[in-house]
């Protein structure tokens, strides 16, 4: 006699997955408690709170055939395409930026929730495509990530929009196209870069600019690159010690508890910590691409790609800002920086490769 287990489906979970997933979140709001004691006392507990909500979020899309959620991806992007509007129209202004829907309770930024919707949409559209794809399907691709993208430009907010757009345009380079299509993209693209650039706003250009030469403006435009740099380096082997770090308590190092959540690491933690930190990301980011190429399904594959791709490319980019690698552009570290959207957009996206994995760990079992 068969016994119905209502809990089966933990079997199919991928804990080499999961469990990483967990450490960062916990490790995430530690830090966090360590960045914001002094000057935001309770943040912490609503991380805390965000991170089990998306723990339990990612458990609940993995008991989930990942075509069903991909088959209501649409309705999502029409949501969060009139959610984008809604912001530019009514959104919350918070340090110039007009990014977040306040809810009372709770305020949310959609253009975090773009990033994984993006990615679903594309899954249904490749879902019977073969490859390499055509112009045609590029193209079509492109612009399901470039209407959001513009949408969260115009907040402004060129970060988060280059996060949506990067996974589509991988998922093109990694499906196949001509050779040639990918030199003209290119052509154009160093065609169009004066004009970007001279529309680009004037404390983005700072940005860049303070990038190349941090010299120049130490006390303005460079200064978040320079205290970052400092606190990193102060943190030596093995750090001076939990809650210890001298440029993030005596406020020397801005948004310390977002964007520079690892620069308090590497002050506090030292370079061991910091590269283990690292090595869990690409181990991740490995986990992900080695599902992405065992499962044969066009759905599960661009879920995959697209979702390590996002990881690999945030994580980069925000940890090469606080080394001064890269300019100073307004996004989190995945599962580590202060910020509800962020953490659960990322347990939306770990949770849909989970359903994915599940998926196909089901039905490999049943044919």
């Amino acid at each position: 006699m068969r016994i119905y287990n209502p809990l089966g489906f933990l079997k199919n979970i991928d804990y080499f997955l999961f469990v990483p997933i967990i450490v960062l979140i916990f490790w995430g709001v530690l830090n966090i408690y360590s960045a914001s004691i002094n000057e935001y006392p309770n943040i912490y507990i609503k991380q805390g709170i965000f991170g089990i909500l998306g723990i339990l979020l990612m458990v609940f899309l993995s008991a989930i055939d990942l075509r069903k959620i991909v088959n209501f991806s649409i309705i999502l992007y029409v949501i969060g395409i009139f959610s984008l509007i809604f912001v530019l129209v009514a959104g919350d202004v918070i340090l110039g930026a007009k990014r977040w829907i306040n809810l009372g309770f709770v305020s949310l930024q959609p253009s975090e929730f773009m990033k994984v919707i993006v990615i679903l949409v594309i899954a249904y559209y490749l879902s019977d495509k073969k490859s390499p794809i055509s112009i045609f399907d590029a193209i079509v691709i492109f612009f399901i990530a470039f209407i959001p993208a513009i949408l969260t430009i115009l907040q402004p907010d060129l970060g988060t929009a280059i996060t949506i757009l990067f996974p589509a345009v991988f998922i093109i380079f990694i499906y196949g196209i001509k050779k040639r299509y990918i030199i003209t993209a290119l052509i154009v693209v160093l065609a169009l870069a004066p004009y970007l650039w001279n529309h680009l706003k004037d404390y983005q250009k700072n940005r860049i600019l303070a990038f190349l030469n941090p010299e120049k403006d130490p006390l303005g435009t460079a200064y978040h690159i320079i205290q970052s740099k400092i606190a990193i380096g102060s943190g030596q082997i093995t750090g001076k010690g939990f809650l210890k770090g001298t440029q993030s308590k005596l406020y020397f190092l801005p948004e310390q508890h977002t964007d520079f959540i690892f620069s308090v690491i590497g002050e506090e933690w030292g370079f061991l910590v910091s590269i283990l930190v690292l090595t869990i990301y690409l181990f991740l980011v490995g986990r992900i691409f080695y599902w992405g190429l065992q499962i044969k399904d066009n759905t599960a594959k661009v879920v995959c790609f697209g979702a390590a791709s996002i990881l690999s490319f945030q994580a980069f980019i925000n940890i090469s800002m606080t080394l001064g690698l890269a300019p100073v552009v307004g996004i989190t570290l995945p599962f580590l920086s202060y910020g509800g959207s962020s953490l659960l957009t990322f347990s939306l996206l770990i949770g849909t490769v989970l359903s994915a994995v599940s998926t196909y760990k089901k039905e490999k079992i049943q044919f």
